[in-house]
């Protein structure tokens, strides 16, 4: 199929069929992935200790009146 616009011309190209064989099976290892080091963040991304037991306070006192009520 060809499409034809005042400045464009598009043409056919021959396309092979896809072999899937060839797709899932890789020839050679792959590189190694260039993760990014922990410094780089904008965020420092730490375990907030103080917020996670006041929370864990919270559930508890919520959990036990629940239970009671």
């Amino acid at each position: 199929m060809k499409a034809k616009l005042a400045l464009y011309n598009e043409v056919e190209q021959p396309i092979e069929p896809l072999d899937e064989h060839k797709l899932a099976v890789a020839g050679a290892k792959p590189e190694a992935v260039d993760v990014p080091k922990q410094g780089l963040y904008i965020v420092d991304y730490k375990t907030l200790v103080k917020p996670t037991i006041i929370a864990l306070v919270i559930l508890i006192v919520w959990a036990v009146a629940a239970w009671l009520l």
